[in-house]
């Protein structure tokens, strides 16, 4: 049987129960009908009898005039209306009573309607209903009652009634006399029958029915009464009949059980079905999870054993005979050790006690690591999870042994050792300092080195920021240069890496420079999981730059005395007189080299104190484009030379033929120069270099040309004496320039992101 027509079987079932529950159900609803319609049967019998009764009584009165006028055919009129008084009686509803003769009305009751009805004709002068009702009297020469029609502001039922003479001479009826018409007001004797009542608990309508037509003109009640289903009953009367129908108020209701029997039927139904079902998918899973738990046994790439109390094997998977060398059933039967595990472990014990001991004392899962030997002789190690399987009285029965082959990892363990001890020995002895940052800039490892040469703990260090041991400076050099190789973070190869000389705090509050190598650790979608970095002590090399600077700072300083009498004596010299036209020439090339030369001191000077942080400007308004236009002027040569075009934007709503900037001139000029003077030497000839000027919080001025920078001095584009191998330069420019930017509280940065092309931008407070 498939599991589809199993699980058919519980449907069926409760498709069959589902059905038979319908059916009971309408049983029940037919039931709770017939037991409906019998009620409303007897209530209307009771309604039916009053209403026959009062049309009975009614028509009754109509013969008795029948009766009088045929006895006195010249009836008089107070004879008449004596007549009325003593007929009616305590009889209610009847609204008039005409004699009609001939059909022509004779008598009237009640006397104040003479006036209006005597000598009128019944087939022209009273209304349709009544003349159509005469008409119909005189051809069938039979009692008729009429439709209900209104008359003076009430709803009336006539009746009636012919009246013929006997003849003297054959002493039958044959001569029409004329006709007795009673008026009765229909409200009454429907209350009367029970019809109209104040609380009903039926809802009752009657219409009129002549014969052989079909439905009729609603007397009482709503029409649709006669639509649900109605009980009815007919009342004859003549020239046809009245049929009354009646529905329980509000309709025929269903079953009380009918809830009982949808709601606990249904759950029952569906009860039973889903405990079919259920059934069914279990019996079915448990058969599929026993094939599944073989399958899985036998082709798991586990090595799965059951071992009993004295340590042989009872049941083994094919892995296990394929991963030991056996041949299919070669295992079951043998003890375990001595077949798979040596007798003694590596630390000489006997493997059966362990093994005893897992059997007899230990409970739960157990977690071992064992060397065992294949059949070949090879040894492999197992990782182990064995489970004592237990039976009555919690008793031991066997042991569920699932094995995994570790023989790769604890090689590659053993190598990782290996390795480690090497790397521990290596950096533990090494003067440099190794560290490591996470991706927040916190250190995550920092080689012992570090304790010798700044006196940190290692544990004062490891999940610290990197930014709690550099001096502000250096904690500035370090974040643009990390962001620096974060903009090539994406570019294939190795990840980016730069070299910095960073300025580190010591435990003593003292520094120490370290040249450090700074690399990104990226995962395999380059994204960034930390820093590393290689420092290596280099605050002796300092300490002599710093020397050297000094000595140079106090030369130039020397220098400036002589250079004074150098080029203050050309003009004593002038003024003494009797020199020729060539000796003054000599003597003016002699004070401008010397005020040149005097200039180029105060200049390195000037850079000495900006790179201490000493430098005090004297800042002024300053226009740009001027400044601009001198340097264009100055650099005449180069650019006539190369056939360079320099082009000037300004970018400003406000812009009035200046570009005024808060700066110590002589130093904006120093800097634009130097950066315009790398841009016309950098670009190819015939090419153009643009300078755009725009202000936003601060003043910027980006200077563009062809040209690229050379990749390897990229990096380092800022530094001293850094210039390209083709170029003439000193590689003092662009450093003296950042140095000038700072120094008024700006900065500069390069971009070579766009091939072929330099882009220098220079941000300044405005």
């Amino acid at each position: 049987m498939t599991r589809r027509t199993a699980y058919l079987i519980p449907l069926i079932v409760g498709f069959a129960l589902a059905v038979a529950l319908f059916i009971e159900l309408h049983a029940e609803n037919e039931r709770h009908m017939q037991a409906s319609r019998l009620e409303v049967f007897y209530k209307m019998s009771v309604v039916q009898g009053h209403l026959e009764e009062a049309v009975a009584t009614r028509l009754q009165l109509g013969g008795a005039f029948k009766a009088f006028v045929m006895l006195n055919p010249e009836v008089e009129q107070e004879t008449f209306q004596a007549l009325v008084r003593s007929l009616l009686g305590n009889m209610s509803g009847v609204r008039a009573i005409l004699l009609a003769k001939n059909n022509i009305v004779t008598h009237a009751f009640p006397r104040d309607i003479e006036e209006v009805v005597l000598s009128k004709s019944l087939l022209s002068d009273f209304p349709v209903p009544l003349q159509n009702l005469t008409r119909k009297m005189l051809h069938a020469r039979v009692r008729q009652v009429s439709r209900q029609f209104p008359l003076e502001g009430r709803d009336v039922v006539a009746i009636m009634t012919p009246v013929y003479l006997p003849d003297p001479t054959t002493l039958t009826t044959s001569r029409y006399w004329g006709s007795v018409v009673v008026f009765i007001d229909a409200q009454t004797i429907y209350r009367e029958a029970g019809l109209i009542s104040h609380k009903p608990t039926l809802e009752m309508a009657l219409r009129s029915i002549s014969d052989g037509s079909g439905a009729g003109e609603m007397l009482v009640g709503a029409e649709k009464v006669f639509e649900m289903s109605p009980v009815t009953m007919n009342i004859s009367i003549p020239g046809g009949y009245w049929q009354m129908g009646a529905v329980p108020k509000g309709g025929w209701p269903p079953s009380p059980y009918q809830n009982h029997l949808i709601y606990g039927g249904g759950a029952v139904v569906l009860a039973i079905t889903g405990l079919l079902l259920a059934t069914v998918y279990f019996l079915l899973n448990g058969i599929k999870e026993r094939e599944k738990y073989r399958y899985l046994v036998q082709n798991a790439k586990s090595i799965i054993l059951r071992v009993d109390v004295n340590g042989v094997i009872t049941f083994c998977n094919e892995y296990t005979e394929s991963f030991f060398g056996y041949e299919p059933g070669e295992l079951v039967g043998k003890e375990l050790v001595g077949s798979l595990i040596p007798a003694k472990s590596l630390d000489g014990k006997p493997m059966k006690r362990i093994i005893n001991r897992l059997i007899h004392t230990e409970k739960g899962t157990v977690f071992n690591e064992y060397l065992h030997k294949r059949k070949n002789g090879e040894m492999v190690w197992v990782s182990w999870a064995t489970e004592p399987v237990l039976g009555r009285d919690d008793v031991v029965m066997e042991l569920l042994c699932v094995g995994t082959d570790i023989t790769d990892r604890k090689i590659t363990e053993e190598a990782l050792r290996q390795s480690e001890r090497q790397y521990r020995m290596l950096a533990e002895n090494i003067t440099d300092i190794i560290w490591g940052l996470d991706a927040g800039r916190r250190f995550t490892y920092i080689s012992p080195s570090d304790e010798s040469l700044r006196g940190f703990k290692r544990h004062e260090v490891l999940s610290r920021p990197i930014g709690e041991f550099l001096t502000p400076q250096s904690l500035r050099e370090f974040e643009e240069s990390v962001k620096r190789l974060l903009f090539h973070i994406a570019d294939e190869g190795n990840p980016p890496s730069t070299i910095l000389d960073l300025e580190f705090l010591c435990a003593d509050d003292s520094t120490v420079w370290l040249e450090t190598r700074i690399g990104l650790m990226l995962n395999d979608d380059r994204e960034l999981i930390g820093l590393q970095g290689v420092g290596r002590d280099i605050s002796d090399r300092k300490r002599a730059d710093a020397l050297r600077d000094d000595v140079e700072r106090i030369a130039r300083h020397d220098l400036k005395t002589p250079l004074g009498a150098v080029v203050g004596l050309p003009e004593e010299i002038r003024r003494l007189g009797g020199l020729s036209g060539t000796q003054y020439e000599m003597l003016s090339t002699i004070e401008t080299a010397g005020e040149t030369m005097l200039d180029l001191i105060n200049r390195s000077l000037d850079l000495f104190k900006m790179e201490s942080g000493t430098y005090e400007l004297r800042k002024t308004s300053v226009d740009v484009l001027k400044v601009i236009d001198c340097i264009r002027k100055e650099s005449r040569a180069i650019i006539h030379k190369k056939g360079i075009s320099l082009g000037v934007e300004v970018l400003d709503q406000t812009f009035t033929n200046e570009f005024r900037v808060f700066a110590e001139e002589p130093l904006l000029r120093s800097m634009l120069s130097n950066l315009l003077l790398n841009a016309f030497q950098a670009s190819p000839e015939g090419c153009s270099v643009t300078v755009t000027l725009t202000r936003t919080p601060d003043v910027v001025i980006v200077i563009r040309n062809k040209g690229e920078v050379p990749p390897g001095v990229r990096e380092n584009f800022f530094e001293k004496y850094v210039s390209s191998d083709n170029s003439s330069g000193s590689g003092i420019g662009t450093y003296s320039a950042r140095q000038i930017a700072r120094t008024h509280g700006g900065d500069i940065m390069v971009d070579t992101c766009e091939p072929g092309h330099t882009c220098v931008t220079v941000s300044l407070p405005r």
